[in-house]
């Protein structure tokens, strides 16, 4: 699912445990740093708020950003379930 962070780079989320996201994005982030984003679902897009818990690099120019939601409502939740196929 596609990502457009605050700084308008782009990526995508990857997979979503319990009230944590993995996105896939060109930029690492500090623990605790805000993650201000927008998600790109088939039915329009939202724009969603999370802290970051960790960020690894996965590729040259890549990183791999756990977060914690800080602005997440159960439909949102149900909507972004559904679209990574949890």
């Amino acid at each position: 699912m596609r990502v457009r962070l605050e700084s308008g780079e782009e990526g995508e989320a990857s997979k979503l445990d319990s009230n944590v996201l993995t996105l896939l994005v060109p930029r690492a982030f500090a623990p605790g740093s805000p993650i201000r984003f927008v998600l790109f679902f088939d039915a329009g897009e939202r724009a969603l708020e999370g802290r970051a818990l960790g960020s690894k690099r996965v590729s040259e120019g890549g990183f791999e950003v756990r977060l914690r939601f800080v602005n997440l409502r159960k439909a949102e939740r149900q909507l972004l379930m559904s679209q990574l196929g949890c």
